[in-house]
This record gives C-alpha cells, sequence and structure tokens, in this order.
C-alpha cells in the first residue's frame, strides 16, 4: 500500500469535487436542451479539462512532492503537529512539509522494501516500534552534531533512546477515578492492587488485547510484583488473576471502553492515561480526578526518527521539535508532557502534567523481545 500525504489527498478531492459540480452543471443543462427537443450540447470543456488534469496528477507524484515527508497520527495529534511543528519548520527553512498517516507496522514495512529511497523521511512513532526499527536497521542513530537542542531534552529520556531515536512527549497511565465514588483515592500501586481485592472498589485496566498493554500495565506489574524478571512474569499474572477472581476487576480494550465504564458507573477507577483523563474530565465529566501512584506511572512515548536515505534536512525538522516552544504547543493541545526541560505549558495544563519524578520508564527494547511470550501467559492464565 502507497502512502498518500494528506495535503496531496486534499488535493486531489477538491479536484474531483470540481469535477463533480461542473458535471452536474452540464447534465442539467443538457437536459434542459432535450427538453426544448435541441441538439444535446458537448462535454462542457472546463470538466474534460479538470477531469485530464486530475488523472494526469494522480500518474504524476512529483507534481506534490514536498522537501519531507513525516509520519503522524491522525485527528487532532495531526493536527496540531502541523500547526506547531511542520509550520514552524517550514517558516524558518522556506522547504515543505507532507505530513502521512499510517500505522507502526504499515510504516517500518514500508521502510524495509525501499532501502536507500525511504517514503517516508522523518518517523513519528511509538517507542516501542522506534526500537523496532533501530533492530532493522530502517533508522540512522541521533547524531548530536546535527540536533543542537538535543541537550534540552532530559537526561533520563536521552539515556533511555539509547541513541536510537529521541524521546519527543508522553502519556503516563495512571489512576483515573471518580471522586463521589472513591473519595480516597490510593497513593501507591500495592494499595491499587489490595483495596480492588478487598472490594473498595470496582476498578478496570487493560486487556492484553490492548495495543499498549505490554509497555505499560503488563510491565509495571512485572515490576513490581516479578522483580524485573522479564522471562517470567507469572507472580506479576497471578496478583491481576486474584484481582480478576475477586469480582471486583474488569478489563478494557480500548481507550474509549474505559471512558464508558467509568461515565456509566460500572467501575470506580482503572489504569488509564493522563492526558485523556483530563480531555475526558473537560467534556462535562467534573467528577473524573486522576492520580499518579507511587512507586510511579508507566509512560508511552513517542519516538522520533530520521529514516535510512533521508536527507539531512529532517535533521533540522527534528532539531525543531526539540524545541521548548513547538513541544510546549503539541504538549498544551494534547495535554501531554513533553521531552525538554524548558517547555512552557498553557496554566490549565501546566497543573496536570505528569513531572518526570512520578513517571517510570519502560525497558522498550526489551519488552519487544518478549510480547509474544506475555500474550502466550496472559492468555493461559487469564484469559481474553
Amino acid at each position: 500500500m502507497t502512502f498518500i500525504s494528506i495535503q496531496k489527498l486534499r488535493f486531489i478531492m477538491n479536484i474531483f469535487q470540481r469535477v463533480i459540480e461542473l458535471s452536474c452543471r452540464t447534465i442539467e443543462y443538457g437536459l434542459s436542451l432535450i427538453h426544448q427537443q435541441e441538439p444535446c450540447m458537448k462535454p462542457n470543456k472546463h470538466v474534460l479539462a479538470l477531469t485530464a488534469s486530475a488523472a494526469l496528477l494522480l500518474q504524476t507524484p512529483s507534481v506534490f512532492a514536498a522537501d519531507l515527508t513525516v509520519s503522524v497520527n491522525g485527528g487532532i495529534w495531526q493536527e496540531s503537529y502541523q500547526r506547531c511543528i511542520a509550520d514552524a519548520f517550514e517558516k524558518e527553512t522556506g522547504k515543505t512539509v507532507d505530513l502521512v498517516l499510517g500505522s507502526p507496522a504499515q510504516l517500518l514495512n514500508q521502510l524495509a522494501a525501499s532501502p536507500g529511497q525511504p517514503p517516508v523521511d522523518v518517523l513519528n512513532i511509538a517507542a516501542n516500534w522506534g526500537f523496532s526499527a533501530a533492530e532493522r536497521g530502517l533508522v540512522d542513530k541521533i547524531n548530536p552534531e546535527k540536533l543542537p537542542h538535543l541537550n534540552e531534552i532530559a537526561p533520563q529520556f536521552v539515556e533511555a533512546a539509547q541513541g536510537d531515536g529521541i524521546f519527543f512527549g508522553y502519556g503516563a497511565m495512571g489512576l483515573a477515578f471518580d471522586r463521589t465514588r472513591v473519595e480516597a483515592p490510593p497513593k501507591t500501586w500495592d494499595e491499587f492492587v489490595e483495596g480492588t481485592i478487598r472490594g473498595d472498589w470496582v476498578a478496570s485496566m487493560p486487556s492484553i488485547n490492548y495495543g499498549s498493554s505490554a509497555i505499560t500495565s503488563v510491565w509495571l506489574f512485572a515490576h513490581l510484583y516479578a522483580d524485573d524478571n522479564l522471562g517470567d512474569i507469572t507472580p506479576a499474572l497471578e496478583k491481576i488473576r486474584e484481582m480478576k477472581d475477586s469480582g471486583n476487576l474488569i478489563f478494557w480494550n480500548n481507550v474509549n471502553e474505559f471512558l464508558s465504564q467509568i461515565k456509566s458507573g460500572d467501575v470506580d477507577i482503572g489504569m488509564y492515561w493522563d492526558g485523556r483523563t483530563w480531555a475526558f474530565h473537560d467534556e462535562g465529566n467534573p467528577n473524573i480526578d486522576y492520580i499518579n501512584p507511587k512507586p510511579g506511572a508507566p509512560i508511552a512515548s513517542n519516538f522520533i526518527q530520521k529514516t535510512k536515505g533521508a536527507p539531512d534536512l529532517a535533521w533540522k525538522l527534528i532539531d525543531i521539535s526539540l524545541q521548548s516552544g513547538p513541544q510546549g504547543c503539541w504538549g498544551s493541545d494534547l495535554q501531554y508532557a513533553m521531552s525538554n526541560v524548558n517547555v512552557k505549558y498553557t496554566d490549565q495544563v501546566a497543573k496536570r502534567i505528569s513531572p518526570i519524578d512520578e513517571i517510570l520508564i519502560p525497558p522498550y527494547a526489551e519488552i519487544n523481545n518478549h510480547s509474544a511470550l506475555w500474550t502466550d501467559q496472559w492468555n493461559r492464565m487469564i484469559g481474553q
């Protein structure tokens, strides 16, 4: 499957919209002539010209060629990236950027199929997938000489990236809860687990079917209850099974499912993302609150990487994405924390950001090597 940039898609859609509009007018006019028993008019020359242009443009990718192609997620993620980062890059350099959508697996497979001629120059991708890209030799090692703002990134993130990419922003998975039903939320993960087993509340957590479970909830329980032995997480799964067997734990498979659970009252508290919790709070759910239990909330982070064969200009875009201004803009839009230590958020968002001393950075690369085994163990011990 070939990537189609957002700008290209919009351009093509605009052309065909004009074709349809003019075609309709032509048909209406032709019918009026037939009704008057006059010869039918020849096809409208504007319709023919636009149709031919659209067909030619579809076959001529160079018409749309931008200086850089960058992968992004959709929705507000893409909108904020364009406004906060891509626009800043285009203003500073005079160069153009195409933003493309694609799943991580699709992106990596496309890169592997086009060695030396990457369809994407800069990857914005979940950190666990970023380490997979590095392992497969699809991206360049970070070049500090090309990134003058790298020294503004928190040292913890530089060290954790191992030179394979750069941490951009992160979402923390702590506990979202309804204050009217959980008046004294747990301050530690142990309190959450034992309170669930006792029946102090009905809780929810991600199932193994949720894409980020391995790097967040499953790893957290392995960290807490299996002594970080990622090769055998049986003690961690036994603790989750104990919570489930108490009758006070249910699972969610996607981010919207949890919001439905807590809004309906099916659950009182659950493991969930900080930024999404606050967005839900702002959407008319003032009773929903958030906390990061000790020893910290595991994070899912976005990785930025330059692909093999991409022009050096890609380093410039990456460096701009590391700057405090663009990061503060993007982080304030999505209510997620950023990696630059000098970031300034809007006043409301600043109070909600999960600070570095309240998070845990999972060993993404090591988790990748065990995730298939974990899924098998989960299915055998806990079920679907």
